[in-house]
């Protein structure tokens, strides 16, 4: 992401835009997940965690056979040519931030957002938004490290995507284990 930027400020204001994209996207995203778990919280808790249980088995599913949901598409690149750096990273973030948007890497952001509309809406504007800001960090110190220019070819994506998602299925099942297991302490 930064080698476009030409220099270290354009590659600063890129990271800061993302950064406060980011966490507009989420903020504007916690809104929706706030409301539609207000809406389902009179549901008995054990079906709240029976129901995010079957998510989790679903989306833990997905990873494994490499189907990970999400939509085909990835910020607008023709935005590159038309915004400074700065404005660059606050469209992408805010893009990058809403999370339906973009391709995932893994259910992991599935499962986090189930989980907040099931048992935990009040946390949505905070976990959402941490989220966009975490991500952001991890980009940041990954364009920042050596072989940066190496983890952006096709053949290490798609051998590091596969490890990643096994991994992502293994904590859902994990999840999915202690949710069911609160299901059933109700």
């Amino acid at each position: 992401m930064l080698r476009n930027t030409r220099t270290r400020a354009r590659g600063v204001r890129f990271l800061i835009g993302l950064a406060i994209g980011g966490a507009a996207g989420g903020a504007v995203l916690a809104v929706p997940v706030y409301l539609l778990g207000r809406l389902l919280q009179p549901l008995p808790v054990w079906v709240r965690l029976t129901l995010l249980a079957a998510v989790c088995v679903l989306l833990a599913v997905a990873d494994l056979t490499q189907r990970t949901p999400h939509v085909w598409r990835q910020v607008p690149q023709q935005l590159v040519n038309k915004l400074g750096s700065g404005s660059l990273g606050l469209a992408w973030g805010f893009d990058l931030g809403l999370l339906f948007t973009t391709q995932k890497t893994t259910s992991m952001v599935w499962v986090a957002m189930a989980a907040l509309v099931l048992l935990q809406p009040s946390l949505a504007a905070a976990v959402l938004i941490g989220v966009s800001v975490v991500a952001t960090m991890v980009i940041a110190a990954m364009s920042l490290t050596a072989g940066a220019d190496d983890r952006t070819s096709p053949n290490w994506s798609r051998k590091w995507l596969r490890h990643v998602r096994r991994g992502s299925a293994v904590v859902i099942v994990a999840v999915t284990a202690v949710t069911v297991a609160q299901a059933f302490a109700q």
